[in-house]
């Protein structure tokens, strides 16, 4: 019997060895395979029609059965509480549902937006009323009594105690919008009339955000121009943070000569900025930690000479989370202009005209004509009426000497202050005149500036003032705290160039000016201290 050979049977023999390029006749193999596929489901169906009846049931189950299993798959799938397959109903359920969600959701913005379109209103008018102008990205709302210190900002109850032993009753224009600035952690820029109150406005919410005394170092730096300024801010704060052990001190000379920093408590320091630029210098204070910058009667600090002291400060005051604030009663467009290089997203507030003097300060000037003009003037309006106590301004610390030689013997309880007088001597000088021993303090615009002295009747510009901020820091001295006072300023031919300035600075703050002045031509105000005869009656021989 002959075996079959498997090349008769199969012909693949041929092709052994041979690689069949498939992607070269890729396209002729899917069209190959096409035909295939229609021929065997030719034959399916020709199977299905010449089959016997049970062959068509076999056939139609298995179907019914597949389509059955198509249609679970098919069913929506629960996976972990999302559905992954949604039927027409249930997406149509749930679309109504986030619709319903989206309108509750509208709904509930409008009403907020309503009601903060409400408030911004209630501030606009309330700010309004005080005189209050604000710039800056969503500033918050004006105080309207100290009682939301507690409401709004939870304030501890014993600065509150404070509060009303020190007899404020009522928050000023520059203390409602301020203190909630400062507060909410914005920086600021303040500007208001002498005498408003700015002291409490900006120690009153820096004693709230320190909360309690710690031992870690410097908390807070207040710096002023002068130490007179430094002192009274000093005893202020003492007062406000009475029953609460802050350590509160006051950099003097004896402290930066002696002190270590690191050894004892202190969380608010108040200095000039000499004194506190010889402290870093000599790494004696480290400011790292400072939280609350605060720079009183800025537009002085940020001359030329003294910005130069406080450049050092801001640098050693590194913390990155600090909050910086200025107060002054006059705000130059070049202290504006650095405000804003320093701080971030500040709040600009002022309270009246800028650089405008107080409303209560009754203004007048008066034409001596000369030197010996006005030495006969002062001696007239004190024979007359003196009302003290009396503040006299004059240009120079040697003219404020030559005026206390002729008025120390005129059965008047005079007394000067100026620069070359010790500490001591200037400190008693301040403590007598506000104690009631001096009735007439001469001065020079050392203590034109920050200076609280109660219930100062008059002031008098013996000599001409060489700025506006000149002017209006020496009136301020008067009429502080919404009590009326008097200025008095003396001029002489040499000052008439520059008697309009100071015409447009009294008719701002509603004093009544005489036509004749306000036709005058206005001139630059530069630096005005011209070279002044001697103040003497002594006749020369």
């Amino acid at each position: 019997m002959s075996v079959p050979s498997p090349m008769a049977n199969d012909s693949s023999f041929l092709f052994s060895g041979i690689r069949f390029n498939r992607k070269k006749f890729g396209a002729d193999i899917a069209r190959f395979q096409k035909k295939d596929n229609d021929t065997d489901s030719a034959k399916i169906w020709t199977v299905a029609e010449d089959g016997s009846a049970k062959t068509r049931e076999a056939v139609e189950e298995k179907t019914a059965s597949t389509k059955k299993r198509k249609r679970k798959g098919n069913s929506s799938e629960n996976v972990e509480g999302f559905n992954v397959f949604r039927n027409s109903a249930s997406v149509a359920q749930s679309s109504g549902e986030v619709q319903a969600d989206q309108e509750s959701i509208e709904l509930c913005k409008k009403k907020n937006k309503k009601e903060q379109n409400r408030q911004l209103e209630r501030d606009a008018i309330f700010r309004k009323q005080h005189n209050i102008h604000v710039s800056g990205y969503n500033v918050p709302s004006p105080l309207q009594s100290f009682d939301e210190l507690k409401s709004r900002y939870r304030c501890p109850s014993y600065l509150l105690r404070n509060l009303k032993e020190l007899g404020f009753r009522e928050p000023t224009p520059i203390q409602r919008q301020t203190i909630p600035v400062l507060l909410d952690g914005r920086e600021c820029f303040a500007c208001a009339p002498t005498g408003s109150g700015k002291t409490l406005a900006f120690v009153c919410p820096m004693l709230m955000k320190l909360k309690d005394p710690e031992k870690g170092g410097i908390r807070a730096v207040i710096l002023c121009h002068t130490r007179e300024l430094s002192a009274q801010i000093f005893r202020e704060c003492k007062k406000l943070a009475k029953r609460k052990k802050f350590g509160i001190k006051l950099m003097t000379k004896s402290l930066l000569r002696n002190a270590d920093f690191s050894k004892f408590p202190c969380d608010i320091l108040i200095s000039t900025p000499l004194r506190l630029r010889l402290a870093i210098k000599k790494k004696k204070i480290d400011l790292s930690r400072v939280e609350y910058l605060v720079l009183d009667e800025s537009d002085k600090l940020f001359e030329p000479e003294l910005f130069k002291q406080i450049a050092s400060v801001l640098k050693a005051c590194s913390n990155p989370s600090i909050i910086r604030s200025l107060f002054s009663a006059t705000l130059p467009d070049f202290v504006e202009d650095r405000a804003r290089e320093l701080m971030h997203d500040a709040v600009r507030v002022i309270v009246g005209r800028k650089n405008m003097a107080s409303e209560t300060i009754k203004q007048k000037l008066i034409f001596t004509g000369s030197e010996e003009g006005k030495l006969l003037a002062i001696r007239q309006s004190f024979a007359e009426s003196l009302n003290p106590p009396v503040l006299v301004f004059l240009q120079s610390k040697e003219r404020a000497k030559e005026l206390y030689g002729e008025l120390a013997f005129d059965n008047i309880r005079v007394d000067v202050i100026h620069s070359d007088l010790s500490e001591q001597e200037r400190g008693n000088a301040v403590d007598n005149f506000r104690a009631g021993k001096t009735w007439v303090l001469i001065a020079t615009d050392v203590v034109a500036r920050g200076m609280d002295f109660k219930g100062v009747n008059c002031v008098i510009n013996y000599d001409f003032p060489d700025s506006a901020s000149a002017y209006v820091h020496r009136i301020g001295r008067s009429g502080r705290a919404g009590r009326s006072g008097e200025a008095i300023t003396f001029y002489t031919e040499e000052d008439i160039p520059l008697l309009r300035n100071v015409a447009n600075l009294m008719a701002a703050s509603g004093c009544e000016v005489p036509p004749w002045l306000m036709e005058l031509q206005k001139k630059k105000w530069k630096k005005h201290r011209p070279k002044r005869d001697s103040i003497s009656t002594k006749p020369d021989l």
